[in-house]
């Protein structure tokens, strides 16, 4: 007989009790937060996306004043494009990440989200465009894997709930 399940996170650790990657979230969290961090200092994001070269350039008094610029913002570039559908996913996977390590959805979209932050003001530091806009993207694709997840894990929670009367 199937044992009923109190919520969403007891479905999944049910379904993956045992599994290698329990253990290995927070390591798994970490390497993906420094490989944003290496993509967002970076001094050249194209050169870094095709030619997978990792150059840093660090100044020491950025202008804070350029996370308000908006004059950049130009959707009909491919590459930018690609940069952010790239935020989007990346983020997206570190929520994921985070979700999996912490196991409450508010810490981790809130963790997330400071994260996307401070990546942002970080690249003020290495000589990139850090930008509040970015931000906004990044949250998006935080809050969409975040309702991905909810809805995915609430199918798993009602299948369980159904099968087991």
């Amino acid at each position: 007989m199937a044992r009923l399940v109190k919520n969403e996170w007891e479905a999944l650790s049910l379904h993956a009790k045992g599994c290698f990657f329990l253990t290995i979230y927070p390591l798994l969290t970490f390497l993906w937060s420094l490989f944003i961090v290496i993509a967002a200092c970076t001094s050249d994001a194209y050169i870094f996306m095709f030619d997978q070269v990792v150059k840093f350039s660090f100044i020491t008094d950025p202008t804070f004043s350029d996370l308000l610029i908006t004059s950049d913002i130009n959707p009909s570039n491919e590459f930018y494009l690609i940069q952010k559908t790239g935020h989007i996913i990346s983020f997206g996977i570190l929520y994921i990440l985070h979700l999996l390590w912490m196991k409450r959805a508010g810490i981790a979209f809130i963790s997330t989200c400071i994260f996307a932050a401070f990546s942002e003001v970080l690249q003020l530091y290495f000589n990139r465009n850090g930008r509040l806009f970015d931000v906004g993207i990044d949250i998006f694709g935080i809050l969409l894997t975040f309702i991905i997840c909810k809805f995915i894990v609430s199918n798993v929670l009602n299948t369980r709930i159904i099968h087991s009367k």
